[in-house]
């Protein structure tokens, strides 16, 4: 039986060192710009009482830019980690 990390895994290793250094720091740099933007919504969400802290624009762009970030941080923890290692 095989699990999501083995397959991540499999599909990972398929990829050239080069490239898996330029994907790296290509969903690192996204995941980096989806911390800035949640940031700046809760920054403005205590800022400007008119948005609320629940306000449902609020809710789903912290949702949204969360599950960027935390995809980009995967990703590109699996892809430095496939740099890391030898060919």
């Amino acid at each position: 039986m095989s699990t999501i990390i083995t397959r991540v895994q499999e599909s990972v290793s398929r990829v050239d060192r080069t490239r898996a250094l330029v994907m790296g720091i290509l969903t690192g740099i996204a995941a980096f710009f989806a911390l800035w933007k949640i940031f700046w919504l809760i920054f403005a969400a205590a800022t400007f009482s008119s948005l609320g802290y629940w306000s449902p624009w609020l809710v789903l762009s912290l949702l949204w830019w969360g599950a960027i970030a935390a995809l980009g941080v995967f990703w590109s923890i699996v892809f430095l980690l496939r740099y890391s290692k030898q060919p």
